[in-house]
C-alpha cells in the first residue's frame, strides 16, 4: 500500500511519521497473539474483536512516539 501525497501530509501535519516498508510502500503487518498478555486485550477492546482467532493482525501506516 502506498500513501497518497495528501494523506502522507496529513500524518506529518499531525507529527506522524509514514512507515516506509523495504518494497516502497507505506504500511506494516504487526500480529498480536494472546502470549503478547495485556496488549492482545488492549486490541481486543479498542477494535471491538471478539478475540477468538489465534491472533490480531494490525496495519500500521504511521508511526508517533510521546504526545
Amino acid at each position: 500500500m502506498k500513501l497518497t501525497k495528501n494523506q502522507k501530509d496529513r500524518l506529518k501535519y499531525y507529527n506522524w511519521d509514514a512507515v516506509e516498508s523495504d518494497n516502497g510502500g507505506n504500511c506494516s503487518w504487526i500480529s498480536v497473539t494472546p502470549e503478547d498478555g495485556v496488549i492482545f486485550q488492549e486490541c481486543i477492546d479498542v477494535f471491538g474483536l471478539t478475540g477468538d482467532e489465534e491472533d490480531i493482525k494490525l496495519l500500521v501506516v504511521g508511526t508517533k512516539e510521546g504526545e
